[in-house]
């Protein structure tokens, strides 16, 4: 899923759809055992191993925690990044049983695709979660 996402967040957005119509990999198969995450210890941090683009770690997480599996925060965004308040309120309203609607990428407009019951809970550069 990383790198799938990693793909989806520099451009490829197609690739967030699997061919049976749910996410990819093993998320949209059995997303009870899978385990997603943006960069950890062989990616990012010292390693830097095909890391997470900089720019695009917070639409990463949007993603991941909004939908199916198991997300992990890696250490070093949220303390060492300075992302912990950011990440903090992500989580705070990051829930998957059709309650939010996430929105990744560069066009922030979105119209009237927002139920009328629907608010803005957070968003950051690129990301909007209602």
């Amino acid at each position: 899923m990383k790198f799938i996402l990693q793909a989806a967040v520099e451009g490829e957005l197609w690739r967030l759809i699997g061919p049976n119509g749910k996410p990819p990999g093993l998320i949209g198969i059995l997303p009870e055992n899978a385990v997603t995450f943006i960069d950890n210890h062989d990616t990012g941090s010292t390693q830097k191993i095909s890391p997470f683009p900089s720019d695009k770690v917070m639409q990463g997480y949007s993603y991941i925690l909004t939908h199916p599996g198991i997300p992990s925060l890696f250490y070093d965004h949220f303390f060492d990044w300075g992302l912990k308040d950011e990440l903090t309120k992500l989580t705070m309203v990051a829930e998957i049983d059709e309650k939010i609607i996430v929105k990744i990428g560069p066009k922030m407009d979105l119209g009237n695709l927002i139920p009328e019951n629907f608010q803005l809970a957070t968003y950051g550069e690129k990301y909007k979660e209602v």
